[in-house]
């Protein structure tokens, strides 16, 4: 089975997970699997989701507060 992973830059403040989660719960995207890794100000989301091409347009599409 081959699985693609989408990876986000964010910024290590508080809400920003809970944020990227909401849209994909808007966009009715399951989350599969979920790996954080952060620094003091910033952090790399990687995420395997049922439908990436959703994901990603979910995503793009809305205006990111830390982009």
């Amino acid at each position: 089975m081959l699985a693609k992973q989408i990876s986000i830059f964010i910024e290590n403040k508080e809400g920003r997970l809970a944020e990227v989660t909401a849209i994909l719960r808007d966009a009715n995207v399951n989350i599969r699997a979920l790996s954080l890794a952060d620094t003091t100000d910033f952090g790399v989301l990687r995420l395997i989701v049922n439908d990436n091409e959703k994901a990603e347009a979910a995503l793009k599409k809305k205006v990111l507060p830390w982009e």
